[in-house]
């Protein structure tokens, strides 16, 4: 490498040495490893010796695969640069280093590091290609060798991790641009390239290391060929279909024992080939059929290798794309005829579907070996996708064209497994496993997560076979003893068609798939839990299918048979692998409510306890995420049930949350803040603050803290709810101060000045208004100074709603108004006026969510309304521009009205109504709570349980237009002068009459 080491803080034996530790298997090692990692990141010139360590073939192999990760990594947060962050997250210099030597390093370190590398190029090239990256093609194609194929794949891959965004991208403008440079530059010698390979390959048919790496190279072309593709047909490869086309049908029969994979589970670089040009023809079956005349002879070849494969794992990917390809053309009406005829659609059942319906043998071994693995696969999906799956897909594609026939021919092979299943049970299990799959490949016509089948074939009864079939496999969790495959086969049906059964059979389902929770198999309680979760969540006409009623006598067996399966885990990591369960666990004290009191104690016991476990070695970041949901629900209903349990939750969780902070578990901090919040925010508002918490909030305002951005949102909350609870407490002892200190650190972030604002509008919100006056100028000096050196819209727009929180202080005095003028004068004479026309105007129609605006439209009213704006010369010429504003705002119903569901317009405007709306709007939230992978490091995972504090500066007004019409009942001359004088268009002139009158017929 030829770069020069410019870094002074750090050696390269000390960055060695902490990528080393970082593979530690001591957690303790770890953290301090990539504490000090992350302390010298920032260091100028940091990536040219973390380069230089992925690129010496003389350091340890694991230290180099530990560089090139962390500059992955690296690069994934640093090189992005967000518009709304005011700070330089990688200096030029450091970013034409890198561009500079990125490629050369993708042709020289090994393949397990390339991957690495790669996904960095492509980072890269995604925010910086072509406009700040434009030798990259020309780069890559200077290197190109007629005889060195190790530097083409490697400039190949590079090619590749470039071009494979486009596969998922959104057509645009740019995109095509993007595309359209590339092939300007790129396909002459990509077509040079793949002729050679083609040619090379023949000739060393008989040399077993060439072939491997030829080939590799030609499956890295197949993939640049369907990138280059993606998007729309290029005139140069529509001008040159017929030579790719005649070389792709050449690999999809070739045959060569040098070729084929030594390993019967990997796929080698041959059948990597072979499904990459699979699916090149399903593309161009599915986007560029006019133009495709090879279509038939692919069918054909396809068809005849799909019979012809062998069984073993590394033709996986192989069968599964052909089957792809083949779903594609059978839906496709234009195709319709070539498989018209009943022999067609029997061959295709009876010789391709069927065989690949059967479980295969490696998959028995994983349901034993690895449940966990197991489950995962068949309910996520994997990315390589199994024979399975794509056979369930094929017979759907069938179902488009040739409902019946398929049905028909699928329902012989279906009805002759049940019976030989019936004949001999205990033998043949392996008949049933395939008919249940084939039902449920045939009666699925469409399907969601959220909700399983939501359409089935009519030509299928599934209450009836539920009732034949699977209830026999759940009314003892000791039967199926030889197969418990099928149990799982039975319970994965109910998941699946949860939408198509009536009540009273998932009544009947319930209880016997609570029991199968305690099922010794660990695969077989994992669907039950998966089953158990997804019935509780399915509603009838918006109301939960199944009640707290319902729940509550089952809650305690299903949450024992849970614990159970915790209890038997050998390791904290073992403990943590098993996120269906603990998320079940979630779901049924969500689903009981208050009902879940009496439970309660032992509950929280037990989640304390697995919390104290895994907080040892966070593992899973679903797991840690459902566990914290389950505690924050736990304590929500039953502090909502009894807020005398408050008392025992503080007890138990206190000393398990000190030792986290103590021990500095970071994934786990964000997660302690929030329902610390939650905790707090059940004592009564307006008392004393507990000592325990009293004792905490002087470290909470550590600096350290609010460094690691994952900890700012949930820290916010939690200072949300001291303030909530004791703000004329906080204020009288002198915690205000510090708190916004935190308030100023906030807002000099574009990343994080919104929070800075939920912050300071608690602060004003729940502390006296002599301290709200004491703090305001020089909040506001902080504010106005970040304006004039770094201005945003949404810096803007939550200013003008936080101007307006103040305004709304004490309505009938009009303290407010005063305060705010005075403190914004007090810093400059006049300045109040200049602000408000050259700054907040332009901003007020931007307000988004119901409350926001709503506070907006009244504080802004009472201004207006106020002898002390009327009053003032620089002020009363803006009574019409606000109004406008105003108006406008309230008018624009394409603004987004909620910021979250509780947050729903109540219709007949009484505080009550809206407690009630957003109570059942939180209870909504809850019931459709779905946690996907939040990660730990940087992001904030917030819990749903948890939600937000509501500060409403005019709570007893619930309607924006009402409201303003109120507050402006007292200026009806100002405004008419106003329209007198033009400076309110007709149509807001009527808005505003019009809220005015509204305001009057309802006093």
């Amino acid at each position: 490498m030829s770069m020069n080491n410019g870094v002074a803080n750090f050696s390269q034996e000390s960055l060695a040495q902490s990528l080393q530790q970082t593979l530690s298997p001591d957690a303790q090692q770890r953290k301090q490893a990539e504490g000090f990692l992350q302390s010298i990141e920032q260091t100028p010139r940091f990536v040219v010796p973390l380069l230089q360590l992925v690129n010496n073939e003389g350091t340890d192999g694991n230290i180099r695969f530990a560089a090139a990760l962390y500059f992955k990594n690296f690069v994934k947060r640093r090189w992005a640069q967000d518009e709304e962050s005011a700070e330089e997250l990688l200096s030029a210099d450091d970013r034409r280093v890198v561009k500079e030597e990125i490629v050369g390093l993708m042709l020289t370190v090994p393949k397990k590091l390339q991957l690495q590398i790669g996904e960095a190029v492509s980072i890269i090239a995604d925010s910086d290609f072509p406009e700040q990256w434009p030798d990259l093609i020309s780069t890559l194609v200077s290197r190109l060798s007629a005889t060195d194929y190790h530097v083409n794949n490697g400039i190949l891959q590079t090619a590749h991790n470039v071009f494979k965004g486009w596969r998922s991208a959104f057509r645009s403008d740019r995109l095509y641009t993007k595309i359209n440079y590339v092939l300007s530059q790129f396909t002459e010698p990509y077509l040079q390239v793949f002729v050679t390979t083609d040619r090379l390959i023949d000739e060393h048919a008989q040399n077993k290391q060439a072939l491997q790496i030829l080939l590799h190279s030609l499956a890295l072309l197949c993939q640049i060929y369907y990138d280059l593709n993606c998007q729309d047909l290029p005139p140069f490869f529509e001008d040159n279909m017929a030579q790719f086309m005649q070389t792709f049908h050449k690999y999809l029969v070739y045959a060569n024992p040098n070729a084929v994979s030594d390993d019967d589970d990997v796929a080698g670089d041959l059948e990597e080939v072979k499904a990459s040009i699979c699916e090149i023809i399903e593309l161009y079956a599915q986007r560029y059929e006019e133009d495709f005349k090879q279509l038939p002879q692919f069918v054909e070849t396809v068809w005849n290798m799909l019979t012809t494969v062998g069984k073993e794992g590394k033709y996986d990917g192989v069968v599964s794309k052909g089957m792809a390809f083949l779903r594609t053309v059978v839906r496709n009406p234009q195709q319709r005829e070539l498989f018209a005829s009943g022999d067609s659609l029997k061959l295709i059942c009876e010789r391709i579907v069927i065989p690949n319906a059967v479980l295969p043998e490696s998959d028995e071994e994983l349901f034993e070996d690895d449940p966990v693995q197991f489950v995962r696969r068949d309910v996520e999906g994997s990315e390589a996708g199994s024979r399975r799956e794509a056979a369930a897909d094929l017979v759907r594609g069938l179902l488009d064209q040739f409902s019946s026939e398929t049905t028909q021919a699928m329902s012989i092979y279906i009805q002759k497994g049940l019976e030989r299943y019936a004949a001999n049970p205990v033998g043949n299990w392996r008949d049933k496993d395939v008919a249940l799959f084939l039902v449920a490949s045939v009666a699925v016509v469409a399907s969601v997560q959220a909700l399983g089948a939501t359409k089935v074939n009519e030509l299928v009864n599934v209450p009836d076979f539920f009732a034949s079939q699977i209830v026999q496999h759940l009314r003892d969790t000791g039967s199926d003893a030889q197969a418990p495959i099928l149990k799982a086969d039975a319970i994965r049906f109910v998941t699946t068609f949860r939408s198509q059964l009536p009540r009273e059979m998932l009544a009947q389902a319930l209880p016997l798939l609570g029991d199968h929770l305690a099922h010794p198999n660990p695969a077989v309680s994992m669907y039950a839990a998966i089953a158990v979760e997804r019935i509780l969540v399915l509603k009838k006409d918006g109301a939960l299918l199944f009640g707290p009623a319902d729940i509550q006598p089952l809650a305690e067996s299903m949450l024992q048979h849970i614990v159970a399966t915790f209890d038997r885990a050998e390791s904290p990591q073992k403990l943590a692998e098993n996120d269906y369960m603990i998320k079940t666990a979630m779901r049924i004290i969500l689903a009981c409510r208050t009902n879940i009191l009496p439970l309660a104690p032992a509950a929280l016991a037990k989640l304390a306890q697995i919390l104290a476990e895994v907080s040892k070695n966070p593992s899973n970041p679903r797991f840690s995420h459902f566990l914290f949901e389950a505690i924050g629900s736990l304590a929500r209903f039953s502090c909502a049930a009894d807020s005398a349990a408050i008392g025992q939750f503080e007890a138990t969780l206190f000393p398990i949350f000190q030792n986290i902070l103590q021990q500095d578990v970071a994934e786990f901090m964000p997660y302690v803040f929030q329902i610390l919040a939650q905790l707090l925010s059940v004592h009564t508002a307006g008392g004393a603050l507990p000592e325990a918490y009293v004792s905490l909030l002087p470290p909470l305002l550590q600096p350290t803290l609010w460094s690691a951005q994952g900890n700012i949102p949930a820290l916010v909350r939690l200072l949300q709810s001291y303030l909530q609870i004791g703000g004329a407490q906080l204020a009288r002892d002198g915690h205000l101060q510090p708190i916004l200190g935190v308030f100023q650190k906030l807002i000099a972030s574009r990343a994080n000045d919104h929070h800075g604002f939920g912050l300071l509008l608690a602060a004003t919100q729940f502390t006296p208004a002599d301290s709200v006056r004491q703090f305001l100028k020089p909040v506001l000096t902080l504010c106005l100074t970040r304006l004039q050196t770094s201005r945003t819209a949404k810096f803007t727009r939550n200013l003008v709603h936080y101007v307006a929180s103040v305004l709304c202080i004490e309505p009938q005095s009009g303290a407010g108004v005063a305060m705010l003028v005075d403190a914004m004068n007090g810093i400059q004479p006049g300045l109040f006026a200049s602000v408000l026309q050259n700054v907040m105007l332009e901003a007020i129609p931007t307000v988004v969510g119901r409350i926001d605006r709503k506070t907006v439209a009244v504080g802004f009213g009472l201004l207006v309304a106020s002898s002390r704006f009327q009053g003032d010369p620089a002020c009363a010429p803006l009574t019409g521009p606000v109004l406008e504003q105003l108006a406008t705002m309230l008018m624009d119903t394409g603004v987004k009205e909620t910021k979250t569901l509780a947050d729903k317009l109540i219709v007949d405007g009484s505080a009550a109504a809206a407690a009630a709306a957003a109570a059942v709007a939180a209870d909504e939230d809850l019931d459709a709570l779905e946690i996907e992978d939040t990660g730990y490091q940087a992001s904030f995972a917030r819990l749903a349980t948890l939600g937000d504090i509501k500060i409403d500066p005019c709570p007893l007004i619930a309607d924006a237009t009402r409201g303003l019409g109120q507050a402006l009942q007292s200026a009806q001359a100002a405004i008419s002068a106003a329209a007198q004088q033009q400076q309110l268009s007709p149509a807001a002139a009527q808005f505003i009459s019009a809220a005015i009158a509204q305001a009057s017929s309802s006093q």
